[in-house]
């Protein structure tokens, strides 16, 4: 058996949200050969190529090894693969709540998932955030309202990992935002002034070297986000009065964002993770 702490499962985009409101997965490939195809992560790419061509959306389940409750077994594919390596089967319906996380497979790394990075995932079961894809996990929403509407705070935990693109790609909000330091590496985040100047700041425990456990981000300032390079992964909080609406966020386009910042060219590229996705769904946290 392959020593692994998490398979991946690649489906249609459409078809995730009703995946994971189940208890249960029950692909066809179940009924019709008696297990769920799966892969590991530098299987993935093969996968897809092989039987996902004609998909313009995908999706890749991201599967808890030790959460899983049917048998699993690593067996030679049933048709012919370039690769010799055995291939993960569910032999059973696959319990949806093993399922840790589901990334866009244009954002996969197609990197393994360390078994530090699994039990946080494990342990938190954070979503993806419309828009900019980051896992996070809403921990607190005020159930008292401002003479607006809007709740008098929120807060929330999130995550950025490399391995699973997990990062804030450039965004400005309308209120004042606190950042603050959990755990694991350090992460960096960049700011983008009005005024045309830029600043980075570590958030980390090293205090030594500069980093900071808490920042301010004043409202109307762009930030991005990301795990500082070299790093598994980190754990960070954001607290919000008054609290996070949908409506007081603004997604940033790079093309326009690197003329107004030429010297931030490289990080605006690595966080343009949103396409042209400048809005947050409608109704979203509100």
């Amino acid at each position: 058996m392959t020593d692994t702490s998490a398979i991946f499962i690649i489906v249609p985009t459409a078809d995730v949200t009703s995946i994971t409101s189940e208890l249960n997965y029950v692909p066809a490939s179940l009924n019709s050969e008696g297990f769920i195809h799966a892969c590991e992560y530098h299987q993935v790419a093969e996968v897809v190529s092989r039987f996902f061509d004609n998909h313009l959306a995908l999706s890749v389940l991201v599967v808890d090894v030790s959460l899983i409750n049917s048998p699993l077994r690593y067996e030679a594919p049933s048709t012919t693969m370039s690769s010799p390596a055995l291939f993960p089967h569910i032999y059973g319906a696959l319990n949806t709540d093993a399922i840790v996380d589901v990334c866009d497979l244009v954002h996969f790394k197609h990197q393994p998932i360390t078994p530090e990075i699994m039990a946080v995932l494990r342990h938190y079961r954070f979503e993806r955030l419309p828009v900019e894809s980051t896992l996070f996990k809403s921990t607190w929403r005020s159930s008292s309202n401002n003479t607006h509407g809007e709740p008098v705070g929120t807060a929330m935990i999130g995550l950025y990992c490399d391995s699973l693109t997990s990062v804030s790609c450039f965004h400005k909000l309308t209120f004042d935002e606190v950042w603050h330091f959990y755990g694991g590496d350090p992460l960096e985040l960049t700011l983008l002034y009005p005024n045309g100047d830029s600043e980075q700041v570590v958030l980390g425990t090293d205090f030594t070297n500069g980093h900071v456990c808490q920042y301010l981000i004043p409202a109307g300032v762009w930030q991005g986000g990301c795990l500082v390079e070299g790093g598994q992964y980190a754990l960070f909080g954001c607290t919000m009065a008054p609290g996070f609406t949908g409506s007081c966020f603004t997604a940033g386009i790079a093309d326009a964002l690197i003329e107004a910042y030429p010297n931030e060219e490289k990080v605006i590229k690595k966080l343009s993770v949103n396409g042209h996705q400048t809005t947050m769904p409608e109704g979203f946290a509100t």
